[in-house]
Order: structure tokens, then sequence, then C-alpha cells
């Protein structure tokens, strides 16, 4: 008797951890399950301005007709135009610790156009009339815009896109034979937009008939 009474006993606790195991699985799976229909909080960018450019992709390029010899198709892509020279441009004109101190809104020339002009032309005046002081999106934008050089960037609407002096903000067509420039990019403390052609503090609009770069 007292042997069927302690196998009872050995039962009966195997049957209780069985179920307090369970229990705790249960209970674990529940604390991690995902929620639904709960809306979530943004999670912050937690990069700057200068760490978003380094990490951003540009616009991608074809091989064009000079691949299919190496075996590409013509609209295969070869790589993408980054900001990479603009960043060293910042960083050599001692301006990284500026970009890091307040909200701006930063229209980003492609490596390539940066690489074909020459680095030695983006100087500190230049650089600092591509920062506008503030966020703004491409679609809030609907006057001229003061700039960290001092002067005003030319705004102006037409064929249907937005134009800061003769520099495009969100170019959907890429001539090169690749994609549109990203626009609204966000970092933690401003707005990139990335453009095909850089703006210049001597722009001038001459007149009504004035055509891009105030050229008549």
């Amino acid at each position: 008797k007292k042997k069927k009474k302690k196998k009872k006993k050995k039962k009966i606790y195997k049957e209780k951890m069985k179920y307090t195991v369970l229990a705790t699985l249960f209970a674990s799976a529940q604390a991690f399950a995902p929620t639904f229909g709960v809306a979530r909080s943004n999670m912050a960018l937690n990069a700057d301005l200068i760490e978003t450019m380094k990490t951003a992709q540009g616009p991608h390029i074809c091989w064009g007709s000079e691949g299919v010899m190496a075996g590409y198709e013509e609209n295969d892509i070869k790589g993408y135009d980054n900001l990479n020279n603009l960043v060293a441009a910042i960083e050599k004109a001692g301006l990284t610790d500026a970009l890091k101190s307040g909200e701006y809104t930063i229209l980003a020339p492609v490596d390539s156009i940066v690489e074909q002009m020459g680095a030695d032309k983006f100087t500190e005046d230049v650089l600092k009339y591509h920062v506008i002081p503030g966020k703004h999106t491409v679609d809030s934008i609907s006057g001229d815009m003061e700039t960290l050089n001092g002067k005003k960037l030319t705004y102006s609407r037409k064929f249907r896109k937005t134009f800061l002096d003769d520099t495009i903000l969100g170019q959907e067509s890429n001539y090169g034979g690749g994609s549109g420039y990203p626009c609204n990019i966000e970092a933690d403390n401003g707005i990139i937009h990335i453009v095909s052609t850089p703006v210049d503090p001597s722009f001038e609009v001459l007149n009504a008939e004035a055509g891009l770069g105030g050229v008549v």
C-alpha cells in the first residue's frame, strides 16, 4: 500500500510540474508575441545629417551601351551615385560641427557632379549656399529660401517641378539612364534632397525671359 501511495504522489507531482512548465512557456510566448492593432511610435533615426548622407543611397547608374561588351544589359545596375564626395568637401571645409548644431535642409549634389566640377569648387561659401535653416520637404517649399551663405535661393515652379535657382528638387528623370533623385530623406536634425546639379551663389535671374542659370 505504501508503494502505491508513493507512486500516486510521484504521478501527481509529475502532472503538476508538467502544467507548471506549460504555463511558463505559454506566458513567455505571450510576452514576446506581436500585438496587432496597436500603433507603434516612430523610432528615433539616431543619425544626424552628416551620418545620414554617408549612408544615403543616391540614384542608381545603369551600364548603358558600354556594359554590353562586358556581358551586361544596358539597363542593368552598375552602381549608385551617392554623396561621399559632398561629405568629404563638408569635412574639409570644417562645416561638420555646424551642421550638427541645428536643424537644416541640405541640397546634396551627387558624387559624379562633384567629381566632374572638381571638389575644390565646393568652398565653404558654396557649401553654405546648399544649406537652408530648418526642415523643409519639397512640398513645403513655396518661396525663396534663406541659406547659411546669407543669400537666398530663388524659388520657381515650372514644368510641374520645383526649382531652387536652376536645380530641380525631387527630379524623377535621370537622363544618364538610371533612377530618379531621392528627396525628403530624414535625419535626426534635418532633411536631405539629393540633386543632379549644385546651386551657385552667383546665380541671378536677369529678367522674366531668363533661362536656366539666369542666361537669356
